[in-house]
């Protein structure tokens, strides 16, 4: 069995603010293929520091149609559970361009062993999209009922 395991780091709280040393919303576009930006450079070393990080995609699925699932927002990695969409949208497009990059994976099929996930749980951001799930749950005919936090991992690529 594969399992990825939390950070030897000693930290244990992974809060995530204490690594990063860059505002969260600084923009994170590739400026040439295969170029890395200062925000994608320290978030390669962050990782290569920790070996494995959390990450997580919010999903809808339906309570009335078992086959009914779509990501409504992916990959989301928190530094607090108080980031707003757009810091969440930012560095989700900076985590898939270093993926596209080589750089990294993300899998949702390997959560983190003994992380407890509690910031992306308790965050701002996923209590919003519970809300927002639930409002269009009233509406009739509308599938998309169910709120779900599908947990995972960051690892570096294999080299």
């Amino acid at each position: 069995m594969h399992e990825h395991h939390s950070c030897g780091c000693g930290c244990h709280d992974h809060h995530h603010d204490h690594h990063d040393h860059h505002d969260c919303c600084e923009h994170h576009h590739r400026p040439g293929e295969g170029e890395l930006t200062p925000a994608m450079a320290d978030f390669l070393h962050h990782l290569e520091h920790h070996h494995y990080l959390p990450v997580a995609r919010f999903l809808v699925e339906s309570s009335a149609e078992e086959e009914f699932c779509s990501v409504a927002l992916a990959p989301v990695y928190l530094r607090s559970p108080d980031e707003d969409m757009a810091c969440v949208k930012e560095t989700g497009a900076m985590l898939l361009a270093l993926e596209e990059m080589g750089y990294l994976t993300l899998d949702y099929d390997y959560p983190l062993a003994g992380y407890s996930y509690k910031e992306y749980n308790e965050s701002k951001l996923y209590a919003y999209f519970c809300r927002t799930v639930a409002e269009g749950a009233e509406k009739n005919g509308f599938l998309g009922d169910t709120p779900v936090l599908e947990l995972g991992s960051i690892a570096p690529a294999e080299k």
